[in-house]
């Protein structure tokens, strides 16, 4: 599944840097894409790192950190929606909305990574 992840963030960056933005993006929406990109790539590289020593934890939280990036087009859709009812349309309006898309996820995995595990039930007493 890295190999998978590390293909999307690199097409990610290919698309960023050798296509043209499409009308209505900004400079702004270029950084971030670039930023989340190589985030996502970094986040798998240091998630395979973590599993070849053997540390799960590390493995597993870079490895929700990764996906939550990737996931973050759909939030995208959302947040881009919500902003121009609010705000208006215009290119910042569009780009900040997109970034919000990848902050809001990764805010989520935070929250998901750092929360205390529950105390499972274990098997019930005999009686």
């Amino acid at each position: 599944m890295a190999v998978a992840g590390l293909l999307v963030a690199g097409s990610a960056l290919w698309m960023t840097l050798l296509y043209s933005q499409k009308p209505g993006t900004g400079d702004l929406l270029y950084v971030l894409r670039l930023v989340f990109a190589a985030a996502m790539a970094g986040s798998l590289v240091l998630g395979f790192a973590a599993v070849r020593r053997r540390d799960i934890a590390r493995h597993r939280a870079w490895m929700i950190r990764a996906y939550a990036i990737g996931l973050a087009a759909g939030t995208q859709a959302f947040t881009e929606g919500i902003a121009v009812a609010a705000f208006g349309d215009g290119e910042l309006v569009g780009d900040l909305a997109k970034g919000a898309g990848w902050v809001i996820n990764l805010a989520v995995a935070e929250c998901l990574i750092r929360r205390r595990p529950s105390r499972r039930a274990g098997p019930a007493p005999a009686a």
